[in-house]
C-alpha cells in the first residue's frame, strides 16, 4: 500500500488501502475462528464509486464485530430464520449440537460476544482512524502536488 501512496495516482492509493483493509478483515476473522462457511467474508468487495472506492459486505459482518443481541419482543422471523442459520453454521463447523437450543439461548441472551460487551476487533482494528488519517494525508498531499504542478505548467504555457 505504501508504494501506491507514493505514486501520482491518488485513486490507486485508495484502491490499495481498501484492498489491504479487506484482506486484514478476512485474516482477522479467520484467525479468530469467526468464519464457518466463509460466505460473509466472501461478500467483502472493493467497489468503485464516482469519488473513489467503497468496501462493501453482507450486513451479517456486523455480528462478527459486535455479536448479536437478544431478540426483541414482537420481532419478525427472518428468512432464513435463526434456527436455520444456526443449523448451517453448526454443519459448517462440524458440530453436533441442537440448533434449537442454541437459537433459544441467542434469542434470550444474545451471543457470547454480545454478552461480553466487547468487540472482536475484526472490523475496528483494520478500520482504525489513525490508519485512515494517514492514507487521507497521503492522498491529499498527492492532490495538492498534482494541482500545484498543473498550475505551474499552465503558467509556463
Amino acid at each position: 500500500m505504501a508504494n501506491d501512496l507514493m505514486t501520482n495516482d491518488p485513486k490507486a492509493g485508495l484502491l490499495s488501502y481498501f484492498t489491504d483493509i479487506k484482506n486484514q478483515i478476512i485474516d482477522a476473522a479467520t484467525q479468530k475462528g469467526l468464519s464457518a462457511s466463509g460466505k460473509t467474508l466472501a461478500s467483502l468487495e472493493v467497489v468503485p464509486t464516482d469519488n473513489g472506492y467503497e468496501l462493501q459486505a453482507d450486513s451479517s459482518i456486523y455480528f462478527m464485530e459486535h455479536g448479536r443481541g437478544p431478540t426483541s419482543t414482537n420481532a419478525v422471523a427472518g428468512n432464513p430464520n435463526l434456527v436455520q442459520i444456526i443449523q448451517e453454521w453448526l454443519e459448517d463447523k462440524g458440530l453436533d449440537i441442537n440448533p434449537y437450543a442454541v437459537a433459544k439461548t441467542i434469542h434470550k441472551n444474545g451471543t457470547k460476544l454480545f454478552r461480553a460487551v466487547g468487540n472482536s476487533g475484526v472490523l475496528s482494528v483494520p478500520l482504525n482512524l489513525d490508519a485512515l488519517d494517514q492514507v487521507f494525508d497521503g492522498i491529499s498531499d498527492q492532490y495538492l502536488q498534482n494541482a500545484t504542478n498543473q498550475l505551474f505548467n499552465a503558467m509556463d504555457d
